[in-house]
Parts: structure tokens; C-alpha cells; sequence
């Protein structure tokens, strides 16, 4: 049989009837002869990247919607904003368990990439992670950013977000429109109110991968050697629909990492597809996809939807672009601390070689399960038993489990009798925590550098001393509701900024001495003289803090959120 040549009148025309063409010979089991067409998907126009204002300093919004955080030339890269244009393909509201039908084609957009890379092409790994942006909040998350974004840039990967969805750009209070008229006032991602339902997000997210590969401003000259689509949460639920349905005739990316999002990914499917669950996912209905040699699921025990390492990390930026701040005011403490990104960085590390060289991933360990209708089978103190155990639940001091709060779950801590029975020296604690990270690892659940992250948290932990925490030390809910030694530790250590030890080691120091003066019983002079010497560590805490921002390695958001709940402690503390 001869290459079948198509005609078309404009590239709009080409991509809709190449399209077209490919389903009908998939329909008849030709799709492996060729379309002499060239590439299928279209590649967009790529502006930028755009100039504006430095985050937070003017009014108007003039810079990137939830720009970083991090200093990103302390650390060799850089953040660029581009508009995108093109025509997309209305593929409709495909069902996720067939091939897409195209309602129309030629529909003109303008959306928004922010691309976060490093400068020197030395230090780039060659794999660039492409997000479809989170909008259930009506705003863009950069979720995959949040969770990983100490792990992408030690590694050298490029990360990528897409504004692919209408829902966040036209959001009535949040919208990017709204936010900033100036910066997005001409974004369009429905056809001018013509197309509903976010339906051009999916040849959108489509052309995004075609500009990483084809047009060498966006990644600033480097070169991709892997592209790989990823979403969380309701773009995990839009991921699976473009995978099974949109993807699948038109294949753009070498593989998808997916979080936060239960799914079946059909067997036409020939890219690598990783998908990582939590326990919000998994708990009422513990029944996920089997592994095949294309996709692998792997359930964290412990883990929650809505996680407090992605929360407590996107704090500064909330109060800076929102005005809001990250807390749950739930009856019940919120927001697990197992490490479900450690596990993603070990996904994603997983994936790329996957995808590169053909090795499979580890199987995620089966859930024990129970009951009618079933459920996730728990341990007499409430934690999940099976699935891939982390080193927060192979060695618990709290509970951690999606049982309350909405996608929150739960952290609650056990007792100072109970951790103190548990774990009598810190020794056999630091022992117990070394052993699971070097299972983790060798089961390929958690890579060597989080292992020995993990490691050092134990060993500067009060967790084995014999010492009642109390309120202002404990590790519970997060600030402001609650300030507490432990929760300034986190953000100090998790916000990723240059020269970070000595604060963190100030904090952990001040951790200590309000334990003892818990322990020694708050209201007696011995006590009072320890939460003093606490406070004095805090007040040298927030110098340090000034001084890093007054270098240039730390934003002004970062240090303002940081240096306010050091402050908040010493206010609780001055008064006990």
C-alpha cells in the first residue's frame, strides 16, 4: 500500500484532517503506515520571554503569577515567562476510554508557559517536565514545582508550566485576567467565549511539548532529550483523559508522571506511564490499575491529598500574590508529614530511566485491605498497614492517615509516654530511621541524597531524649494557628534559599530548649529560664534571617513569613 498524501489549505486544516486520517486508520489496523505530512502536532508561536516588574515590589501584578520564591541564580537558573499562541483543536470532552473526535479545528488561543531552567547547558540533565497547572483553587499551582523543586534543580531538570485551562484565566476574583490586566489581559483560552469546558487545553498542552522541541528560545537553547507531560490532583483526572484519548494519536511526549489521581491508562498506550497515589485515593477504594510493562502505580501508606510540605512551601508566595495564608482549621491536626515527595523524586528519577533505557520501575508493595466495603486494613494506633512504606510510618511518631480534615487527612502526634516507650534513647530512634531510609532506598522508593536527608532530620530531632515537646515545640497543624519550634524548622529548612544552616540550626536548638522547659514543668524558674534562652536563640534566628535577605539570597516574601513566626513564638513564649 502506498503513503497516503493529504492536501490541506492551512496548517489548522492539515493538523484537523492528519488527525482525522490517523483515527480512520487506526479504525481499519493501518495506523502504522505513514502520513506524509511532517509534524502533526502544530507548533505555536512563542513571544518572550516577557520583561516585568520584580514580584511584589509594584502594584499590578506585572511579573509571573505565583513566581518562585528561590533565588534562582544562587543556584544556576533562571525564570522566564512566554506567551503562547496558535489555533488548538476542539477535541470536546473526550471520555478518557477512546479516541478523541475532533469538534473543530482552528480555534486562535494565547496562554502562558513559565519555564524554570538552568543557565549553563552543562548542568542540564536533558529531561524537561512539562505541568499542566492545577486550577481547582481558580488559580494556577504549580504543584509538581512545590513538591520537587529542590530535587529538579540538584538534578538539572527543566520544569515547565502550562496555563491550559480557561478556569484559571477567567476566574472572577482569582482569574489571571483579573490578577493582572496588564500582564494577561489578552490571554484566551476559548476561543473569544466560543469554546466551553477548557476543551482547547488538550491540543494546548499538545503544542507546549512541540515549542519545548522545536522552538529554542523556550528552553534558551538547550537541547530536550526527554519530555515528559505530568499533572496532580484534577490535571491527574485531565492527564489520564489526553493520555488514553488525545495523545494517543498524536504521541508528543516520551512518558507522564501523574499524583493525587486514581485512573486507567489503556494498553494502546506505548509511553511510559508513573502514577502516584495517596491514601485519599486509595482508601475507600483500594483497587488500582495492575502494573504492566507501560505503567506503574505506586501508593504511599500515609500520605494525604492535600499535603503539608506543598503547603507549608507555597506559603510566602500566597501572602504575596493572594494575600492568603496556608492553614487548615480543622477539629482534628491536619496535613500528614510523610514524604510523599521523596517518593515522587524517586518516581521521577525512576521514570526518565524508564523512558531512556528500557528498566522498569519497582512494583509498589500490595495495601492490606479489609472489611465490607473494603477498606485500607490500619494498625492499632491508626496507621495504614501495606503499600509503599516511608520512613515517617516504618517509624511513627504520629499517626498520619487520610481519615479526617477533607483532603487534608491527619497528622496527630502520639503521646510524650508513648514516644518515649516507643523510642527510649534517640539512638534507637536515629537506629530504627537509618535502617527504614536504607530500606526505602533499596527498594528504590526513595533516593540516596532524601535518605540521608532523612537521616540527619533524625539525628537533630528531640525524638528519643525523653522530653515532653509541649505546645510551642510540638510538630502539629501549622502557623499561624499554631506556632510551634517544629513548624519554623520545616519552613526554615524546606524554603530552599542560600546560607540556610545556621538558622535552621538556631531553630533547632531553640526546639530543644523549650522542650526542656517543658519537661521541667513551664511555671518554675528552671523552665522560665530555658524558654528564655529559647527566645534568645529566635531573636539571633531572625539577624540571621535579615542578614541572608540583606545579601540578595533571600526574597523579601520569604524572609517576612519567616521572620514573623519567629516573632510569633516569642510571644507565646514570653508569656509562660
Amino acid at each position: 500500500m502506498k503513503d497516503i498524501c493529504l492536501i490541506a489549505s492551512s496548517p489548522s486544516a492539515l493538523s484537523g484532517i492528519h488527525r482525522a486520517a490517523t483515527r480512520w486508520l487506526m479504525a481499519v489496523g493501518l495506523a502504522g503506515f505513514a502520513l506524509v505530512v511532517g509534524a502533526v502536532v502544530p507548533t505555536p508561536t512563542i513571544t518572550g520571554p516577557l520583561a516585568g516588574d520584580v514580584p511584589g515590589t509594584v502594584p499590578g501584578h506585572n511579573y509571573p503569577f505565583f513566581a518562585t520564591h528561590i533565588v534562582m541564580a544562587d543556584y544556576g537558573y533562571v525564570e522566564q515567562e512566554f506567551y503562547m499562541d496558535g489555533t488548538a483543536t476542539n477535541f470536546g470532552n473526550p471520555n478518557g476510554t477512546a479516541n478523541a473526535s475532533i469538534v473543530s479545528t482552528g480555534n486562535p488561543y494565547r496562554t502562558r508557559m513559565l519555564v524554570r531552567r538552568p543557565v549553563d547547558p552543562a548542568k542540564f540533565n536533558g529531561t524537561v517536565i512539562v505541568e499542566w497547572f492545577n486550577v481547582t483553587n481558580g488559580w494556577d499551582l504549580d504543584v509538581f514545582w512545590q513538591e520537587q523543586m529542590a530535587y529538579y534543580i540538584r538534578e538539572g531538570y527543566v520544569w515547565i508550566g502550562v496555563t491550559a485551562q480557561n478556569a484559571s484565566v477567567t476566574n472572577a476574583t482569582t482569574g489571571l485576567k483579573v490578577w493582572s490586566p496588564t500582564r494577561y489581559g489578552t490571554m484566551n483560552l476559548n476561543n473569544s467565549g466560543t469554546v466551553g469546558n477548557d476543551q482547547l487545553g488538550y491540543d494546548v498542552f499538545s503544542q507546549a511539548a512541540q515549542a519545548v522541541r522545536k522552538v529554542p528560545v523556550v528552553l534558551g537553547g538547550l537541547t530536550p532529550q526527554t519530555v515528559i507531560g505530568a499533572g496532580e490532583s484534577q490535571s491527574a483526572g485531565r492527564m489520564h483523559t489526553y493520555v488514553n484519548s488525545v495523545h494517543i494519536l498524536d504521541p508528543i511526549y516520551d512518558g507522564f508522571i501523574v499524583a493525587h489521581g486514581n485512573g486507567t491508562t489503556r494498553p494502546e498506550v506505548t509511553v511510559p506511564f508513573m502514577r502516584m497515589l495517596s491514601e485519599q485515593e486509595t482508601m475507600s477504594i483500594p483497587n488500582i490499575q495492575a502494573d504492566t510493562s507501560k505503567v506503574r502505580t505506586w501508593a504511599v501508606a500515609g500520605s494525604t491529598h492535600s499535603e503539608y510540605y506543598t503547603m507549608i512551601l507555597r506559603a510566602p508566595i500566597l501572602l504575596r500574590d493572594l494575600n492568603q495564608q496556608a492553614f487548615d482549621t480543622c477539629a482534628t491536626p491536619a496535613r500528614s508529614r510523610v514524604t510523599f515527595y521523596m517518593a515522587m523524586n524517586a518516581a521521577t528519577d525512576a521514570l526518565v530511566k524508564w523512558i531512556r533505557t528500557g528498566v522498569e520501575p519497582a512494583h509498589s508493595p500490595p495495601q492490606q485491605v479489609s472489611g465490607t466495603p473494603v477498606r485500607l486494613t490500619r494498625d492499632a494506633r491508626g496507621n495504614s498497614l501495606g503499600g509503599i512504606i516511608l520512613p515517617e510510618m516504618a517509624v511513627p511518631v504520629a499517626k498520619n492517615a487520610a481519615d479526617a480534615c477533607g483532603l487534608g487527612g491527619s497528622h496527630v502526634m502520639f503521646d510524650t509516654p508513648t514516644l518515649n516507650t516507643l523510642y527510649p534513647t534517640q539512638a534507637d530512634y536515629v537506629s530504627k530511621v537509618t535502617n527504614a531510609a536504607n530500606a526505602s532506598v533499596a527498594a528504590g522508593f526513595m533516593l540516596p541524597y532524601d535518605s540521608k536527608l532523612t537521616k540527619t532530620h533524625a539525628m537533630t530531632s528531640i525524638y528519643g531524649l525523653g522530653l515532653d515537646c509541649g505546645y510551642l515545640c510540638v510538630d502539629q497543624d501549622a502557623f499561624p494557628i499554631h506556632p510551634s519550634a517544629s513548624l519554623l524548622r520545616d519552613q526554615t529548612e524546606l524554603l530552599h534559599y542560600v546560607g540556610s544552616q545556621t538558622p535552621t540550626n538556631r531553630v533547632i536548638l531553640a526546639q530543644r530548649a523549650i522542650a526542656i522547659g517543658y519537661t521541667l514543668g513551664t511555671t518554675n524558674a528552671a523552665a522560665r529560664a530555658k524558654f528564655a534562652e529559647a527566645i534568645g536563640i529566635l531573636q539571633l534566628y531572625i539577624n540571621d534571617i535579615q542578614g541572608i535577605q540583606s545579601t540578595g539570597h533571600l526574597k523579601p516574601e520569604t524572609a517576612t513569613l519567616l521572620v514573623a513566626q519567629a516573632t510569633t513564638l516569642i510571644q507565646r513564649l514570653s508569656v509562660l
